[in-house]
């Protein structure tokens, strides 16, 4: 795949992803999108951009398999979230052991997503930054 391949895959993937989340805020609103729109858009643009990640690096020189990196914790976090709140939501107040679970846990998830967040992010933009960037020849 080359360069301008790779880059307009990614823009048509990162307008999709952008037109689905509008669809769920407004067609589901902004309750439902709070607890499951951006796993749903993970869930979508993930397989995506790992797919176009998994092609590209290799020209690149890099291991395609680093682009398993972000897409399984992302995969998993955005699987664990829908899951959670659709137990949640479906149990009702008859077994409150997930919120009890929620708030056991909360304090260690508030301390450890922001850095677990940046580190992904920081991963995901430098393999996007390599497999962007101009080959051999490339233009």
């Amino acid at each position: 795949m080359n360069r301008r391949t790779f880059l307009y895959q990614l823009s048509v993937a990162a307008a999709g992803s952008l037109v689905l989340a509008a669809c769920l805020r407004f067609g589901f609103g902004e309750r439902w999108f709070s607890f499951y729109g951006w796993a749903a858009v993970a869930l979508t643009m993930v397989p995506f951009l790992t797919a176009l990640l998994w092609k590209r690096l290799p020209e690149r020189g890099v291991n395609r398999w680093w682009s398993m990196l972000i897409a399984v914790p992302v995969l998993a976090a955005s699987l664990v979230q829908i899951v959670f709140w659709t137990l949640f939501f479906s149990q009702g107040p008859a077994d409150p052991m997930l919120g009890v679970a929620r708030e056991m846990l909360r304090p260690f998830l508030d301390a450890a997503l922001p850095y677990l967040t940046a580190a992904l992010a920081v991963a995901a933009l430098s393999l996007i930054g390599i497999a962007a960037s101009a080959g051999n020849g490339e233009v």
